[in-house]
């Protein structure tokens, strides 16, 4: 029978190592999924990674420190990298809500037969199925996440000890020590109004957000050429053009020659597919005459027009 246990036990421990591999790389997916999109997703996944290796080096990081995280780092997370606890204790006071646990009702701590003995039985579940190894009977800790699992735990050993549940329960700590609580109170006003001014800046971001971003560059290489025999300086610079709204985008682009430049563009009018970009080679020329001038472009959709500005480079 041992060898049989063994190799149970060896195929328990493979099992549950393949799963926290199948797990973390669908939530590697996901987390690259808000950077390109779920369709744009879709289709690399279909595709050879060679044709995208930023993304396939991003999924298969996050990957790897997802598997890191469920097989080794565990709880460390919380106690750790999470700044939950740190927070927690910033942000409340002895009248806020939290996991606690009843010292009145619940000590002396003694076996479920002992005589005199409080309601805590010292079965020690609340510690065993704590994500972070704590003692909330200790009081409140900063590595609890408030969970609530504790509570569960207690109150399924209260139900078969017959006995009322709530020793580990939500509470103020004013609450677990039998005093009156607070409800309103200054800091309850103040992250109110917080509250209030983060949900008006957030409307105003989205309420302002532009369906497409432009930006004028300029190409690698020399600033300008000049050609001898025309004596025109050229200036050779780049539209680069992104499309964050989820529908295609047609934009038209339109030179602005009141500074005398004259423009070559391969078009002046681009579709963008749903939340993709594209770079559109500008080429300015002026003649050699000293003028200070402008690159100028306006760049509209049927909702919004932009327009972008850039230096006209020549020689002094």
């Amino acid at each position: 029978m041992a060898p049989r246990s063994g190799r149970a036990k060896v195929a328990r421990k493979i099992a549950k190592h393949v799963a926290y591999v199948l797990v973390s790389v669908v939530v590697a997916h996901v987390f690259l999924s808000y950077f390109v999109s779920w369709p744009n997703l879709l289709r690399m996944v279909q595709r050879s990674p060679a044709e995208h290796p930023e993304a396939f080096a991003w999924s298969f990081a996050a990957t790897v420190v997802m598997y890191l995280n469920f097989a080794w780092f565990r709880e460390q997370l919380c106690l750790i990298i999470c700044p939950y606890g740190r927070l927690q204790s910033v942000l409340t006071d002895r009248d806020t809500l939290v996991i606690g646990y009843d010292q009145a009702r619940g000590e002396p701590r003694g076996h479920a037969k002992a005589e005199d003995r409080g309601a805590c039985v010292d079965c020690g579940r609340c510690v065993v199925v704590c994500p972070t190894g704590i003692d909330i009977r200790n009081g409140l800790q900063l590595e609890c996440i408030g969970c609530a699992a504790c509570t569960d735990a207690c109150d399924e050993v209260m139900d078969k000890l017959g006995q009322a549940r709530g020793l580990i329960r939500y509470d103020s700590l004013n609450g677990l020590e039998q005093k009156p609580r607070r409800f309103l109170r200054p800091r309850v006003y103040v992250y109110a109004a917080l509250g209030v001014l983060g949900l008006v800046v957030s409307s105003f971001a989205f309420r302002s957000r532009s369906p497409f971003e432009v930006n004028l560059l300029r190409l690698p290489g020399a600033p300008f050429v000049l050609d001898h025999d025309t004596q025109q300086i050229r200036n050779g610079m780049e539209l680069h053009v992104i499309n964050k709204a989820n529908e295609p985008l047609v934009l038209e682009i339109a030179p602005d020659t009141a500074s005398g430049l004259t423009y070559v563009l391969p078009s002046r009018q681009v579709t963008l597919p749903t939340l993709s970009e594209r770079r559109i080679p500008v080429f300015a020329s002026a003649p050699n005459d000293g003028k200070p001038r402008t690159v100028k472009l306006l760049v509209r959709s049927p909702a919004l027009e932009r327009t972008v500005v850039g230096g006209f480079v020549a020689p002094h």
